[in-house]
């Protein structure tokens, strides 16, 4: 098989895996906001009250990127280390171990078990960073990696309609007996296992040159520290803070906003999140593709950032579902530009032999982001609901002021 042969099949494996990883995560959507907020579930006593369970929800939430945000950089360091294919092979078996533990301590209603799960399944899905790598490994050119980053934001959005769908549908033992939460994370689980697999027989190694590197178990609060420090890219990390924040906020509690306001069900938050999904593939490839022909990353990203603050901050507000899901579809479709322009920015901006390694320090704050915002999402909503999509409007408006006064 010649060369060109092998990388056409390691960048298939990568798609491959990336559409699992993601496929994963959005299973879940539909299903933990009414798991937690239901109060006929035995998870919580029935004397709980909803704010108590919003607020643990939040913390529930903040768990798996909390684990990401310290798993992603030693995934990162290994890759670089002992090459992209053992990274992979050793983080997606133990995504694999982490969805059976959630899927039975769902089916147990176990909340300690839950968390745990959760927390090996985010340590090890730290592998984002290990494919954002390895696809720079594969662009031959700056034009080519846009174009291919921007191509993973559009695997995003297919996996995440596709998973969305999967968790609401098979959640609902509403449409069948025989669906139960924990049936997504089952289906999570046997797709890891098949991903693994098929990195074992498919991918080839990327990594031309490895490097030795000692482990830090902290290298997540040392990458936030050398990130803040890095000339040349600290501004952006920042910014991608920021918006990460201020978009997790948004995505985690749309599910909470409409299950207050129009007692949405699973198999309903599923369609939402479907939708959703369009709209982020929208963003990410064709309203994408086409701004970038004639704007630099730089110029869409200011706009991006602006346009997001006025949707976001008034979404909570409409009474009537039609406007809420519009305007839920307009900042998900921005969110969908944002986001590879941020990423292909900051892997511009870093010399080849540090890909991984800047990377895993984008990974980092994007964890970081995202463990913080459901933690805060838990405590606003607790004074009202409209409050927490307005810190994250807020968060989007600092980071276009920050731009504006940086002038990247």
């Amino acid at each position: 098989m010649n060369t060109s042969s092998k990388r056409k099949i390691s960048f298939f494996s990568i798609l491959f895996t990336f559409f699992v990883d993601n496929l994963g995560w959005s299973i879940v959507f539909p299903i933990f906001a009414p798991f937690f907020l239901d109060p006929q579930n035995v998870i919580f006593s029935a004397d709980v009250a909803f704010s108590t369970r919003t607020t643990i929800l939040g913390v529930f939430l903040a768990a798996y990127p909390f684990a990401q945000f310290f798993g992603a950089p030693l995934l990162g360091e290994f890759a670089d280390r002992s090459g992209r294919k053992k990274a992979l092979i050793l983080s997606i078996f133990l995504i694999f171990v982490g969805y059976v533990i959630t899927a039975i301590s769902i089916h147990f209603a176990n909340l300690t078990w839950l968390f745990i799960g959760r927390i090996i399944t985010g340590i090890f899905s730290g592998n984002l960073s290990v494919c954002l790598a390895t696809i720079s490994d594969l662009s031959e050119t700056k034009k080519a990696k846009a174009k291919n980053f921007g191509l993973l934001s559009v695997l995003a959005g297919f996996s995440f309609i596709v998973g969305a769908f999967l968790g609401g549908k098979f959640s609902d033992s509403k449409i069948s007996e025989y669906f139960t939460p924990a049936l997504p994370l089952m289906i999570a689980a046997v797709l890891s296992f098949i991903n693994f697999f098929f990195i074992i027989f498919a991918f080839r190694e990327t990594l031309e040159e490895k490097k030795w590197v000692k482990f830090d178990f902290l290298e997540g609060i040392h990458n936030i520290q050398q990130a803040l420090k890095t000339k040349n890219i600290k501004t952006i990390y920042i910014i991608y803070f920021l918006f990460v924040f201020g978009w997790t906020i948004l995505f985690q509690f749309s599910p909470v906003l409409v299950i207050k306001k129009f007692h949405f069900t699973n198999s309903q938050i599923g369609d939402l999140a479907a939708f959703m999904g369009i709209c982020w593939a929208i963003g990410s490839w064709p309203i994408n593709k086409l701004l970038v022909k004639r704007f630099s990353p730089i110029k869409i990203l200011e706009v991006a950032l602006l346009v997001f603050t006025l949707f976001c901050g008034v979404v909570a507000f409409p009474k009537d579902l039609t406007n809420v899901i519009l305007l839920l579809g307009l900042c998900v479709t921005i969110g969908g530009l944002a986001w590879p322009l941020c990423t292909t920015i900051i892997s511009d901006r870093a010399p080849p032999r540090m890909q991984g390694k800047v990377l895993g320090m984008s990974q980092s704050m994007q964890s970081l982001a995202m463990a913080v915002s459901p933690i805060i999402g838990g405590l606003s909503d607790q004074i009202h609901i409209y409050l927490t999509f307005l810190i994250a409007a807020f968060a989007s408006l600092m980071a276009a002021l920050i731009y504006f006064k940086a002038k990247i």
